[in-house]
């Protein structure tokens, strides 16, 4: 056996040991395909450097399984756009790169930001910028594709309004310059605003309120003397008199804190906050034109090394998203096809939107670095340095005592600070609004605007009440311990006092509330021109404002100064129900007059004559008077009487009409009779109780109150004295003012008492109190009625001049409009359960005309559809009815309709004919009653004749039986026929007496009967003459007119 040597043994081995590494090189590092992003920075040692390229490769561990991504970092030389289009050119399109990483932090890198940004953006490639300047951060257009790496503007007004809150400052002014993009800057405010605003809206918490924006004009051809001169008559001509917070978005902005300092608005009272444009590069040595204490947000810092942190984490946060939307991606490749080819037209990448959309919906809270972006495309990762003008030794100089981060695995903003020095070098901050106020405020009891209640047992006011002084009165508040100076301390609540505590917590004053001495709102004296109540009271310098339901007047407002109506108002009129009985006309009141005549006369009469001409029209009815009265007895009154009959439900007996179109016709009216005693019945019942009832005046304009004594009684009513609805009235309706002078009261309840017991009928006010009047009163026995008259409104009153107080209020009133809680305070106060039910409508109101619509349609189209039928029905008989018959054999139609059937028949045909023809004959009354005399006589002289043949009967059977007797007495021959032989031995005379009797009983017993014309006789009776001859006849009688003939009882 041959043994190896060791060397060969171990050559073998090493052999093989290398063919297993290579083999297993081959398989684990087959790479992917390849995926490129390139990083754009201008060439500028302190921004490279900041680039650790080394941390590029932890990134991108997740994706090299399925890419071989790499990132390639090109500097900016000259920043032209020859030198931007060769990278383009040479670089990124050769390469097929994907996305970019963009960083502007110079001016000089800002004008490559915009070649970058255009041309990238018309070939559809996403970019992640890194640009504090950013513009649109609130915008999000659908063809822009860059993701927002730095800190923007809006990150800015983020951090200012969160340190504003830390401090308690609400209100602030917005300072900004024309040269700068202000728009961006006080759009955020704005957005950030109003959302905080809507969160607290109900809670009332927090909420800011921009006082004013305004935007200094720069112009670069002007001197820095002059523009600064300029400058300082603008800002103490624009600011706010009550403003203490500044905020500053300008590169200009040493000019303008120049002219703030020699406008006075940099002293310890004010604070001024400015943007990272406002600042520039901070350094330790702060420029003198900065005040102490003014803050400052900003991306940068006065230390090196933290600027060179905040470039490689923008670096590394661009490409994380990157590597992330590949990881999305899962080895699908997105790459563009660019060339720099002139002769090939360039076109966007398709891909790109899709690529910006998977980068921008990418979070990563645990990743090696954070990312999340919003809707807008706007890093969620970003960080602010707070600074804050300091002094250090003999200068000023930059310090960093804060930052405004986003806090690890949830990215939500957080603001730390130390270290502050405030204005004027203070260490306290300063109040961010004036001093507290205080001020005087006259009121007056009016509910529910202003009420007065009792202290509690601890002497205090219970909630929402506020201690108020009003005036003393020893009847009504005895041995008031709190009594002073003609004063006594009780409560106020109402809608008023709410308003005013609003007031007081917005703008933050303290006050003294007190009752006008006189309890009067104020009226204009006409005779000496000086006004009394609560107008005198801040004329004279009593108050400092006015606060109650103080109606705004022209005469006032010459007076004094009034803010914007918090409430509005007019002039109303109240009156109290009446318990009545149930009216005579009761019956008639579920209708007005209007409705009754349409319905009992116009639709009946209407209806009524629609009917009978449907009828005479109607070949099955009277067909134009063709159709005998003995047959089908209808006429006008017969409609009318059916009309009737079947709108009041009343079983009587009534004609019916034949044709098709007026039973149609019927059968409409049947339903509007239906709905009309179904309405009427319903309304009656409201009507037939005791109602209340009261004067329902139109207005001020109603005659009761123009013209009171032609009422009766006579008409009265009041209002309040000393009150802006009488200095109304006193100008406006001098007769009716001349006449209420007797009955107007002191106050409001003393004329709702007066009017509850009527000794008044009407009471005429401002609208807001009687409506809570109305709503309050137990029995609900009070109503508005009449339209409101001199609208106007409800407004807090200043003495004159007072206009900058004045202005703060009408902004906040204002504010509180748009924000629903005056709205809130109205339904709150002047809503009750009286005044809801009168909404809702307790009364029955008359039906009218229009009400009715509906059913006087309805008869309408009865008519013009009963016309229809009227035209089928003689289409019917003169064309339809011959073709039918010939289908007819069975006489299925008679069970359809009855005169349908007897139209089709040959008996029907006949009689028609027949009738016809008599028709033909005789066509009116005169002719038809000579056609009876006619057949009349002719009736007599058959009668006649037949008397006559009856007496020859007669007188030849007497004579037959006298000769047969004298025969018998000379002869043996056998007696005749029907003699009858008397076996007794009676003598022949007897038997020839007992047939003379039996012959007479021929003669005809006493019954009579009519004669044949009598059935055809109309009006005429028969001469005297004729009398006379019937009665020389003993088997006739005359009665009446009428003649009867004996007949036998064989014939009946």
């Amino acid at each position: 056996m041959e043994i190896k040597s060791p060397k060969i043994v171990a050559l073998s081995w090493g052999m093989f040991f290398l063919a297993f590494i290579a083999l297993i090189s081959t398989v684990c590092c087959q790479r992917g395909p390849k995926a490129e992003l390139d990083i754009i920075v201008p060439n500028i040692d302190k921004v490279v450097n900041a680039i650790d390229k080394r941390n590029f490769y932890n990134i991108m561990k997740p994706i090299r399984r399925t890419y071989s991504p790499y990132a390639r970092v090109i500097e900016l030389e000259e920043s032209n756009p020859d030198e931007i289009l060769g990278i383009f050119c040479d670089t990124i399109f050769q390469k097929n790169v994907n996305a970019l990483v963009h960083l502007s932090v110079t001016k000089k890198a800002e004008k490559s930001k915009d070649y970058v940004l255009g041309l990238a953006s018309s070939l559809g490639l996403p970019v992640l910028s890194f640009d504090p300047d950013y513009v649109g951060a609130l915008e999000n257009p659908q063809n822009r594709m860059v993701l927002q790496l730095a800190p923007t503007l809006y990150h800015q007004a983020q951090a200012m309004l969160r340190f504003m809150m830390t401090f308690n400052w609400t209100h602030f002014t917005v300072v900004s310059t024309t040269d700068d993009n202000n728009f961006d800057f006080t759009a955020a405010l704005r957005s950030l605003v109003k959302q905080n605003n809507d969160v607290n809206i109900l809670s009332g918490q927090f909420r800011y309120k921009i006082m004013k924006e305004i935007i200094f004009e720069y112009d670069d051809t002007e001197s820095y003397p002059d523009m600064t001169k300029r400058a300082v008559q603008f800002l103490k001509r624009e600011t706010p008199k009550d403003n203490r917070i500044f905020l500053l978005h300008s590169s200009e902005a040493k000019t303008l804190l120049d002219a703030a300092a020699e406008a006075g608005l940099t002293t310890y009272k004010y604070l001024w906050i400015l943007t990272s444009q406002s600042i520039g590069i901070p350094t330790k040595r702060a420029s003198r034109s900065f005040p102490v204490g003014t803050i400052g947000v900003s991306y940068l810092s006065t230390d090196s090394d933290y600027v060179d942190s905040v470039y490689k984490k923008a670096v590394e946060i661009g490409v994380a998203t990157w590597v992330g939307a590949l990881q999305k991606l899962n080895g699908r490749v997105l790459q563009p096809d660019f060339t720099c080819n002139t002769s090939v037209p360039a076109s966007q990448w398709i891909g790109g939107q899709e690529l910006y959309t998977i980068m921008r919906n990418f979070e990563d809270l645990r990743g090696t670095v954070p990312v999340s972006f919003d809707q807008n495309g706007l890093s969620r990762n970003v960080e602010l340095n707070v600074l804050n003008v300091q002094v250090d030794g003999y200068s000023n100089a930059w310090s960093e005592i804060g930052r405004w981060y986003a806090e690890e695995r949830t990215l939500n903003p957080k603001l730390e600070l130390k270290g502050i020095t405030w204005p004027g070098d203070k260490k306290i901050p300063p109040r961010g609004r004036p001093e507290r106020r205080f001020f005087s405020i006259a009121t007056l009891e009016e509910e529910p605007y202003v009420m007065y209640t009792k202290r509690n047992e601890k002497g205090a006011c219970n909630p929402p009440a506020v201690s108020c002084r009003i005036v003393y009165n020893r009847t009504l508040h005895g041995d008031d311990p709190t009594a002073a100076n003609g004063t006594v301390q009780w409560c106020c609540a109402g809608l008023s006092i709410d308003l005013l505590q609003i007031l007081r917590t917005r703008l933050e004053f303290d006050y003294d509330l007190f009752e006008v001495p006189d309890r009067t709102c104020g009226v204009k004296d006409q005779n000496t021109g000086k006004w009394n109540g609560l107008i005198k009271t801040l004329q004279e310098g009593g108050a400092d404002m006015a606060l109650t339901s103080l109606q705004i007047t022209p005469n006032r407002a010459e007076a004094v100064e009034f803010t914007v109506p918090y409430l509005e108002t007019g002039t109303a009129i109240i009156v109290s129900l009446r318990n009545d009985t149930i009216s005579a006309y009761a019956i008639l009141e579920p209708y007005d007059y209007g409705a009754w005549c349409l319905i009992l006369f116009i639709s009946v009469h209407s209806v009524g004559a629609s009917i009978f001409i449907f009828e005479w029209l109607s070949p099955r009815g009277l067909d134009q008077g063709r159709t005998p009265m003995r047959e089908h007895s209808f006429s006008l009154f017969r409609s009318f009487w059916l009309i009737w009959a079947m709108l009041f439900g009343a079983a009587v007996s009534a004609d019916n009409p034949r044709g098709v179109s007026a039973r149609f016709m019927g059968n409409v009216w049947a339903l509007f009779a239906l709905v009309f005693l179904a309405s009427y019945t319903a309304n009656l019942a409201a009507f037939m109780i005791t109602k209340n009832t009261y004067y329902d005046l139109e207005g001020i304009t109603d005659w009761r109150l123009n013209s009171p004594l032609k009422h009766q009684p006579p008409f009265k009513f009041a209002t309040v004295f000393n009150s802006s609805t009488e200095e109304n009235l006193r100008d406006n309706h001098p007769s009716m003012y001349e006449y209420m002078t007797d009955f107007n009261t002191q106050n409001i309840k003393e004329a709702v008492n007066l009017l509850r017991r009527g000794q008044i009928q009407a009471f005429i006010y401002d609208a807001s109190p009687l409506q809570f009047q109305v709503g309050i009163d137990k029995n609900c026995q009070l109503m508005l009625v009449g339209k409101p008259y001199a609208m106007s409104g409800y407004a807090v009153a200043f003495p004159k001049g007072q206009t900058e107080l004045k202005e703060e209020m009408d902004d906040l009133i204002l504010e509180l409009q748009d924000d629903g809680e005056l709205e809130r305070l109205r339904k709150y106060w002047l809503s009750g359960p009286c005044y809801s039910k009168q909404r809702i409508g307790q009364s029955s109101q008359r039906l009218r005309e229009l009400n009715f619509t509906s059913a006087f349609i309805l008869l309408a189209s009865g008519i013009v559809l009963g016309g229809l039928l009227l035209v089928m029905e003689h289409l019917y008989f003169r064309f339809g009815r011959k073709y039918l018959k010939k289908y007819d054999k069975c006489g299925c139609c008679a069970l359809v309709s009855i005169s349908m059937g007897k139209s089709l028949t040959f008996e029907q045909t006949i009689m028609e004919a027949i009738d016809l023809k008599k028709r033909h004959k005789c066509k009116n009354p005169i002719c038809e009653t000579s056609l009876w005399k006619i057949r009349h006589e002719l009736d007599l002289a058959l009668l006649k004749i037949e008397k006559l043949n009856k007496e020859l009967r007669r007188e030849k059977n007497l004579n037959a039986l006298t000769s047969s007797r004298h025969e018998a007495e000379g002869s043996s021959d056998p007696l005749p026929i029907g003699w009858k032989d008397n076996e007794a031995g009676a003598g022949s005379s007897d038997a020839i007496d007992a047939k003379h009797a039996e012959v007479e009983n021929l003669r005809p017993e006493t019954n009579m009967r009519r004669s044949p014309s009598y059935t055809q006789a109309v009006t005429s009776d028969p001469t005297s003459e004729s009398e006379a001859q019937l009665q020389e006849y003993s088997d006739l009688r005359y009665n009446d007119g009428k003649v009867y003939q004996k007949v036998d009882n064989d014939e009946v």
